[in-house]
């Protein structure tokens, strides 16, 4: 006896092309997402102040040697273990013991509100007399942690007193010593 044979056997395979349309979808999403939330390395620049050429290009000798004609502060708080340092280009301001900080730690803390009292005396000095009286540079041990830096960069902008909010040095710079 002779069996039928099936329908299934007769019908040709179609291959189909993958539908890749869910996948298009799904990069068309995250590739924006990620590169909106990339992080970009921000590259600080070390500005360098080289002392002028003490021959020319012919290699005749220069007279004249160039005047700088703005006085600067570079006013510099150094965070250490200890304390705060102020100093500036002209001089470090000393604290109450000899060779130690000028404001020290009081019973193991920081003391942020003589710091901002500190600074506050500085720039009502140097307001007049320096062109970078915003600027201020901060400088940290390698052994500080990163809420004392954070919070000495807040002491340093802004100094509160009774019904008003007095600015200081609101242009804060890193040194390289700050991780």
């Amino acid at each position: 006896m002779a069996y039928r044979p099936s329908k299934r056997a007769r019908r040709s395979f179609e291959i189909e092309p993958p539908n890749i349309a869910p996948m298009m979808n799904l990069m068309v999403v995250l590739i924006p997402l990620l590169l909106t939330s990339a992080e970009f390395v921000r590259l600080g620049v070390i500005e360098l102040n080289l002392p002028p050429a003490a021959t020319g290009p012919d290699g005749t000798m220069l007279n004249q040697m160039p005047i700088e004609s703005q006085k600067k502060l570079d006013l510099t708080v150094t965070v250490t273990d200890r304390g705060f340092f102020i100093s500036s280009s002209m001089a470090v301001l000393s604290g109450s013991a000899e060779g130690g900080p000028t404001i020290p730690l009081v019973n193991g803390a920081y003391d942020y509100r003589a710091l901002s009292l500190k600074l506050y005396e500085i720039k009502q000095r140097a307001v007049s007399q320096f062109s970078d009286a915003n600027h201020i540079i901060l400088m940290a041990e390698p052994n500080v942690d990163y809420q004392t830096i954070v919070s000495t960069m807040d002491a340093s902008r802004a100094l509160r007193l009774p019904g008003r909010i007095e600015s200081l040095f609101p242009d804060v710079s890193l040194s390289a010593g700050v991780f």
